[in-house]
């Protein structure tokens, strides 16, 4: 057992520093260009869709958001999905936009909806929780260039407070950089809601939203490539939205999320290192397909090392033994020990790395503690949400 923890530690060591020197070797070779715009004289029409159930709260704020967007070519649909508050009341007060009203049908119901009643020639998805700078789609509008399907955005926190919404607002930042040097290898993997931008005429060539999948932005995004078209992002565009402010309902979020992915990921799984689909194949399906193997594998070792630790410890005790002396054994140099200082300073470098990109968008966090937390405490919760996430898919509990 000993020897299959070796090899286990030593594949997730070399995997953990293979992928961090890969996106540190994107962005350098890249970091001239993060920010570049094409330049274009067209103005395409936009139709900006939010989807909205039970959003009495939120919805307000965000039709005057898209209110504000400055561009010349833009109507604004506003899809009540079967609310039972006032979520239609409040949002039929606002003049010069359409408010729709259709039967409960989740959120990718929602979106066909409204995109089978827009005019624009472009629709932009914009959750009823989220909140675009103003001038997002002047910026964004470039970037649809000849075979280019779909824009997206930095998405970051709508004012952190607590410490939770603190460490998700570390996430976003870290996301939003990373999703951009995914660009690079045409393998944006997801088109996140608070505000993706897609052409009409390819979103219902390829079929519209899957109703049926948690994360229609992630199904959707893997589709476009599937089908040969490329995503792209504007790194520099902000668009804020609200997170969850306890951990109950992180919980449940990331449930959602990791459920979607896991329909996403099987649903492809068929074009696996199939070059002719684009990088899905050969790039997005190994990443996830490992990334997930590791997870599952990681925290049944943390298990059984932890349940062999306390064993120790009751035992030292037990027959009157010091257990701290024998630890002081791991603190000599060997393989696992570099590896993981390697790994250690790689992250802190990688976070560097994110962090100096973008302060030129958004002020970065700036307390030690809180990033600190973040990589030793909240990133260790991921592997048990996804145990979790495991089990109700696999009994096929999915639910928003």
């Amino acid at each position: 057992m000993d020897i299959l923890i070796d090899v286990v530690n030593l594949i997730f060591a070399f995997v953990g520093i293979y992928f961090t020197f890969l996106f540190m070797m994107i962005y350098f070779a890249n970091k001239n260009r993060l920010f570049h715009r094409p330049k274009t004289s067209k103005l395409h029409t936009v139709s900006i869709v939010i989807p909205a159930h039970n959003e009495e709260d939120s919805i307000k704020e965000t039709i005057e958001s898209a209110k504000n967007l400055i561009y010349p070519k833009k109507e604004i649909i506003v899809v009540d999905d079967g609310s039972n508050d006032r979520t239609f009341e409040i949002a039929s007060k606002f003049k010069g936009i359409r408010v729709l009203r259709k039967k409960r049908g989740g959120k990718a119901s929602a979106l066909n909806f409204g995109i089978n009643h827009a005019n624009g020639e472009i629709v932009g998805c914009m959750d009823s929780d989220s909140f675009p700078e103003k001038n997002a789609l002047l910026k964004c509008m470039p970037f649809f260039e000849k075979n280019v399907a779909s824009v997206t955005t930095s998405v970051f926190v709508k004012d952190p407070k607590g410490l939770l919404e603190r460490l998700q607002e570390i996430e976003y930042i870290m996301v939003a950089w990373s999703r951009k040097l995914f660009e690079y290898l045409d393998a944006i993997y997801v088109t996140p809601g608070p505000l993706s931008l897609y052409r009409k005429d390819v979103l219902k060539k390829v079929g519209g939203f899957d109703e049926k999948n948690l994360t229609e932005d992630i199904e959707i995004a893997w589709r476009l490539i599937k089908y040969n078209y490329k995503i792209k992002m504007a790194l520099d565009v902000k668009v804020y939205t609200k997170v969850p402010k306890t951990l109950k309902k992180w919980w449940r979020q990331r449930l959602r999320w990791n459920i979607g992915g896991m329909q996403t990921t099987f649903k492809y799984f068929n074009l696996f290192m199939k070059k002719e689909f684009g990088n899905i194949g050969t790039f997005l399906l190994p990443l996830f397909s490992i990334s997930y193997f590791l997870s599952m594998i990681g925290i049944l070792f943390i298990f059984y090392s932890t349940y062999n630790g306390i064993r120790f410890w009751i035992g030292s005790y037990v027959f009157g033994f010091n257990p701290i002396g024998p630890l002081l054994l791991y603190l000599v140099p060997d393989i696992f020990v570099m590896l993981v200082m390697i790994s250690l300073v790689l992250t802190v470098f990688y976070i560097r790395l994110n962090f100096k990109t973008m302060k030129n968008v958004i002020e970065v966090p700036k307390k030690i503690r809180d990033i600190l937390i973040f990589v030793f405490v909240y990133m260790c919760i991921f592997p048990f949400n996804l145990i979790h996430s495991t089990i109700r898919f696999l009994v096929r509990k999915y639910e928003w």
